[in-house]
């Protein structure tokens, strides 16, 4: 049996190095910047999964790219980074508004609870734009070859070093499930100092649910380190 780690988890240490966003992106930066101790430690990690998982559905189809929690004595401060920046903000400012009073209404953040919206430009730079997207597309049964073949395809002129796209389940319907993989460039996983950015999410297809892979290699820290 094979003995896999988190790719994510693996580079946690180089991440944590990582926590204003000048000159590194979004998918490199410590995802939560504050400091508690003994139950405040759990509570406000908790209350961190529930932000991201609730900003997440509400920004889903703006093209999340990554939540960043920043949180000092008395004031917090989320940073979203998104592709579609005006689909989040809305006519006048009139979602990023209803965002700010439900995440003040839903947990015990302060009123003045600041919300920075921030543009992602290529949105094939991002595994997680790309999982959501090939996801929104399985959903309508758009042909799985093609898809994750085409989406390969635009990634290369993203200036990635590297690309896998995997789709494993009841593909087209199939009684067997099975598994469809495409890579471009080189992946390694093994080397810390490689920039990967991953994304696991699953497409609730009419056949059964469909597990989709994206890994990107975006530069290395000491050859074509692409920052």
């Amino acid at each position: 049996m094979g003995q896999k780690i988190s790719i994510p988890l693996f580079r946690a240490k180089k991440r944590l190095s990582h926590v204003n966003g000048k000159g590194h992106e979004p998918t490199e930066l410590q995802k939560s910047v504050w400091f508690a101790t003994g139950r405040a430690y759990s509570k406000t990690l908790m209350q961190d999964v529930e932000i991201r998982k609730y900003i997440t559905n509400f920004a889903q189809r703006a093209g999340l790219v990554e939540v960043i929690i920043k949180r000092n004595v008395r004031k917090v401060e989320i940073t979203i980074y998104v592709t579609r920046p005006g689909v989040i903000i809305g006519k006048g400012g009139s979602n990023i508004n209803l965002l700010r009073t439900e995440l003040s209404k839903k947990f015990p953040l302060p009123n003045d609870l600041k919300l920075n919206i921030e543009e992602f430009k290529d949105p094939f730079r991002s595994a997680s734009v790309i999982a959501h997207d090939i996801e929104e597309a399985l959903k309508r049964n758009v042909p799985y070859r093609r898809l994750i073949k085409t989406t390969l395809d635009k990634i290369r002129y993203s200036g990635v070093q590297g690309a896998k796209i995997q789709v494993k389940g009841r593909l087209n319907g199939a009684e067997i499930a099975r598994k469809e993989e495409v890579t471009y460039g080189s992946i390694p996983r093994h080397t810390i100092d490689s920039n990967l950015d991953y994304a696991s999410v699953h497409a609730k297809t009419a056949a059964g649910i469909i597990g989709i892979k994206v890994i990107l290699n975006k530069g290395n820290k000491f050859t074509n380190y692409t920052y």
